[in-house]
């Protein structure tokens, strides 16, 4: 009898999960729009396409998004009409997120700073300040920390959001690490697992807390992310994530710093707890820190107007531009 009720259980899950495929594979492609408006492009890369927008004139500004299972340059929306104001603004979907082509390669931390690296240099080609998102403020860190050694201002100011790679996110794979991404990487299990991490309630509750105001999950929000979340592909670059494969230690990098440095926090943020802003504060105690309340992991997204007040005159006084005169509204110095 027990092997019996074994047997129908197994079955059962997997009936569930041939469904949860099922469904998932269903929607699955729905073509993802341009998230920020502007010049749209593609850079050519190892033989894939990443892509990209500009918008605006003035001092190239490049910006990063975190990573995710459902991340992608969308996260910039709110931001990127006013950063345009004053500057050229990019944005990038990385090497197997968003819009970009979402290969099934070996993601590690060295091959995002590489992809950025080269952008930087093929496509922006002139001095720009790099502003980059949780793991992707690590990332901007490491390739600021390595354009700095040129003897040239091609970085002439770096913004953070929350960033990871001092205590948080910054240890290395070992072996059960890469089981692990090789598990959810696999076609099988690794899918099944994917699409249970990516279904629309699973989905909701991630970005619930992501977000400390109450009903700022709108609708229209999450099925951005739960769209990216389901195109083909989508499930590679996150195993390397589960694996730890992307993280990345900034300690040295962030003490080699040579331009100035803001970092932004929300309050009440739960991604990247805040003991990793006093880590960054004691390697880089001149940074400047500006705080938002009531906020959570994406002040350039729920306070998006104080946040791009509070990045707008700090890169105005780093880089030697007129002041804003901007006021910092609900933001304060910690």
């Amino acid at each position: 009898m027990r092997w019996r009720n074994f047997a129908l259980s197994g079955s059962a899950a997997l009936g569930a999960a041939a469904a949860l495929n099922a469904v998932a594979a269903r929607e699955s492609g729905s073509p993802l729009p341009n998230p920020v408006g502007g010049e749209e492009g593609w850079f050519s890369w190892r033989g894939h396409r990443v892509a990209f927008t500009r918008r605006g004139h003035g001092p190239a500004m490049l910006l990063v998004h975190s990573i995710h299972a459902a991340a992608w340059s969308y996260e910039w929306r709110r931001a990127v009409d006013r950063l345009a104001e004053r500057h050229t603004v990019w944005t990038i979907d990385l090497l197997g997120f968003g819009r970009s082509d979402r290969p099934d390669v070996r993601y590690t931390s060295a091959l995002y700073v590489q992809l950025l690296a080269d952008f930087l240099e093929q496509q922006i080609a002139e001095p720009c300040i790099l502003v980059g998102s949780s793991l992707g403020g690590a990332y901007v860190v490491a390739l600021a920390a390595r354009e700095g050694t040129r003897g040239t201002p091609r970085v002439p100011a770096v913004v953070l959001v929350g960033p990871t790679g001092v205590t948080h996110l910054a240890n290395t794979p070992g072996a059960v690490n890469d089981a692990a991404r090789r598990l959810v990487n696999s076609p099988g299990a690794g899918t099944t697992f994917f699409n249970a991490l990516v279904t629309k309630p699973s989905m909701r509750f991630f970005l619930e807390q992501t977000f400390a105001q109450e009903g700022y999950v709108t609708p229209a929000l999450l099925d951005a992310y739960y769209t990216t979340a389901h195109q083909p592909g989508a499930r590679h670059a996150p195993a390397a994530f589960v694996g730890m494969a992307l993280n990345l230690n900034v300690r040295d990098a962030l003490r080699r710093l040579e331009m100035p440095v803001l970092i932004t926090w929300g309050d009440q943020a739960k991604e990247v707890p805040r003991t990793e802003l006093e880590a960054y504060r004691t390697l880089r105690p001149d940074a400047e820190v500006v705080m938002f309340s009531p906020c959570g992991s994406l002040p350039h997204d729920e306070r998006a107007d104080e946040w791009c007040d509070a990045v707008l005159d700090f890169v105005a006084r780093a880089t030697g531009e007129p002041s804003t005169g901007l006021p910092i509204g609900v933001a304060a110095s910690a």
